[in-house]
């Protein structure tokens, strides 16, 4: 039986300050528009003046500085320089040999800027002229007559995120409990979750916030806007999938679990009971706990899962984690089950090197098909075993296709 569940919500209290969360739409292009003239450029300071006088810019100095500094360099005609490392450096004050991989405060700050842009179009009144746009997948501006405003969807949000996010989850999670029933699951499933299952204890499923927070800003520098834009507790779609599905596996199973992000978890939370890691670079437990095991995570200038006994391989990596969908086609990810002596309790990690490498592993992790694909390389008994996985999602279309078995290892 089918079940489809629709849950609407609309939280708002008196002066609680709902904001707008606005989606650009694709079905409304228009040609670029280039200053030439000086009343012409003229015309583009006026409007970022007023931008960055904004509230949704005023209360940031990361923000503002990135949009002034890409929109100054385009009106100089040296819009080619605008490079990621060449912002990472001239902007937020990185060393020219900075590794865009581990500190990718561009692409943050960029996806903000977007955001915020909207936002501020959204709101404005009609005396503007023109937009000012940074396109996804460029820090180049593009610079639009106002008539030729794309249409925007509007979807009014209050502040209390996550109780929002909640709901969504639990819809989810409730999809899960009846995709996922103890009555279809077979027995090559069971051998996978067997140790969670069985624990006295509940499960404890810890997510990964936002994508990755970069070393050097700290949410402690941020203000209340940064705090409540992200991404510093925000979690992606992709991990919201994946905890949908561990979460609706375990309550299909009549398994009590408990769900908290990884800033909320001490590693005495870990003791004695079942935790699922979810998400990698985004979950410094996910990394912690599995930097001694044989597969692991390294993102280092290349970002890629490293198998201990071949360290110099190379082969399951996705170089493209934070660019556009279109920039790499494939994504690999971890699916691992052990017990830890550490915790003294059995651990279980669904995780990608991006947020297609999460989504995929999840999807692998409760699915009877794929599991069965475990039967013709693992041992007999490795329902009994230590178990790493190592799977690959290609991308299709800007979403994780199927995933498929590249290796496994127990003990």
């Amino acid at each position: 039986m089918w079940v489809t569940i629709v849950v609407v919500v609309t939280y708002t209290t008196p002066n609680s300050g709902v904001e707008p969360f606005l989606m650009p739409s694709d079905t409304h292009e228009t040609a670029r528009w280039t200053p030439e003239t000086p009343e012409d450029r003229d015309l583009v300071t006026r409007e970022l003046n007023a931008i960055l006088s904004s509230s949704h810019f005023s209360g940031s100095k990361r923000y503002p500085a990135l949009l002034k500094y890409v929109v100054s360099k385009t009106l100089d005609g040296h819009s080619d320089e605008l490079k990621e490392r060449t912002l990472g450096v001239e902007v937020f004050d990185r060393s020219p040999d900075y590794d865009t991989n581990a500190d990718p405060v561009v692409r943050f700050s960029a996806s903000e800027v977007r955001k915020r842009l909207a936002q501020y179009y959204s709101e404005c009144d009609e005396s503007s002229q023109l937009l000012i746009q940074l396109p996804l997948g460029s820090y180049v501006p593009e610079f639009k007559p106002k008539g030729a405003a794309p249409n925007v969807m509007v979807l009014r949000r209050s502040r209390s995120l996550w109780w929002v996010a909640a709901a969504f989850l639990l819809t989810l999670a409730v999809f899960g409990a009846y995709s996922y029933r103890k009555a279809s699951a077979p027995r090559s499933t069971d051998k996978l979750w067997d140790p969670l299952l069985h624990s006295p204890a509940s499960v404890l499923i810890v997510v990964g916030t936002s994508d990755f927070v970069p070393p050097n800003v700290k949410p402690v520098e941020a203000d209340v806007t940064d705090h409540l834009r992200g991404p510093f507790h925000h979690i992606t779609m992709s991990s919201a999938i994946a905890l949908a599905r561990m979460a609706g596996f375990l309550q299909a199973n009549g398994k009590a679990y408990e769900i908290k992000d990884d800033r909320e978890v001490s590693l005495t939370d870990f003791r004695s009971r079942p935790v699922i890691l979810i998400g990698a670079r985004n979950n410094p437990w996910t990394m912690r706990l599995t930097d001694p095991l044989r597969f692991r995570f390294d993102f280092g200038s290349l970002s890629r899962i490293q198998d201990r006994e071949n360290p110099n391989s190379n082969a399951w990596n996705d170089p493209h984690t934070y660019e556009s969908a279109d920039s790499s086609t494939s994504d690999y990810a971890l699916i691992t089950r052990y017990h830890d002596t550490t915790t003294n309790g059995t651990v279980m990690v669904v995780a990608g090197l991006g947020t297609y490498g999460t989504e995929a592993a999840s999807e692998f992790a409760v699915s009877p098909q794929y599991i069965d694909q475990l039967l013709s390389k693992a041992p007999a008994n490795w329902g009994n075993k230590n178990l790493e996985i190592v799977i690959r999602t290609d991308k299709i279309n800007g979403e994780a296709g199927p995933p498929y078995l590249v290796s496994s290892t127990s003990w």
